[in-house]
């Protein structure tokens, strides 16, 4: 596992796992790699409750790095988009507490990263929060189309899937994809003690809890078969066209930046 792109730190029966892949922890191929790694050796590990967290303090997570995809041939991006998924899955079905400590902006895939866990605490200020992929002409993948649904209910997720648009953290709150604010110099101790609070529930009874209430999502999860609805519309004209203009913004404000 590269350190420099995920990197697990345990505190007692609590592990840390960190993207560190600034300036906006973009889940390339490689930081994906990482991250599968770094759950596998959580899923063997004597894990009671997982904390997963962005380095620094702009992104949580970016999402997707479009710079990452943009030469993919359709074949290899749904590799991409397999092993995407899975990992995403894999976190939402671990049988232990996962706790979001968003640290900054999180986005697209960031954000369906974010709901991925039981519980998501964010920091307080101008931080961002939002399922944006309209914006670049695509949907979501069926099964995280699911996760998503599932995390905030159908009335948010209509408001949120089909609106497009970043929410500042308290609006985020409001509609349930953030559940918790805290001061930014709280977030990370306060993330702690939950995760530690939870860590002494007996770990089946949690499991058994967890598996309940996603008993009627799994089976929409495990409906949702090759994602070819997907790639037809990444490979669009129109779609193209949106996604070169997001990596043209990106780039402007890689610039702009000091």
């Amino acid at each position: 596992m590269s350190a420099q792109l995920a990197r697990l730190a345990f505190e007692g029966s609590v592990v840390l796992l960190r993207l560190e892949n600034p300036p906006a922890n973009a889940l390339s191929r490689a930081c994906l790699a990482d991250l599968g790694a770094a759950l596998a050796e959580v899923d063997v590990a004597a894990a009671r409750a997982l904390i997963i967290t962005g380095a620094g303090s702009r992104f949580f997570s970016a999402g997707l790095d479009l710079f990452d995809l943009e030469s993919l041939d359709r074949p290899a991006l749904g590799a991409l988009l397999d092993d995407l998924t899975s990992f995403y899955l894999r976190l939402f079905r671990l049988p232990f507490p996962v706790v979001a400590a968003v640290n900054g902006h999180a986005v697209a895939g960031g954000a369906i990263l974010a709901l991925c866990a039981d519980h998501r605490i964010a920091a307080r200020g101008d931080l961002v929060v939002g399922l944006n992929e309209l914006q670049v002409g695509l949907p979501l993948p069926g099964a995280l189309f699911e996760v998503v649904r599932a995390q905030v209910g159908p009335r948010a997720a209509a408001e949120v899937l089909l609106e497009g648009r970043n929410y500042d953290v308290e609006e985020a709150a409001r509609w349930g994809l953030i559940q918790r604010l805290v001061e930014p110099s709280e977030l990370e101790d306060r993330s702690l003690e939950l995760a530690h609070k939870l860590a002494r529930v007996p770990r089946e009874a949690y499991r058994r809890m967890k598996e309940l209430l996603r008993a009627d999502v799994e089976p929409r999860i495990r409906g949702h078969k090759a994602p070819d609805a997907f790639l037809d519309i990444w490979f669009t004209p129109e779609t193209k066209q949106a996604l070169d203009e997001a990596r043209s913004r990106i780039s402007k404000r890689k610039k702009e930046s000091p």
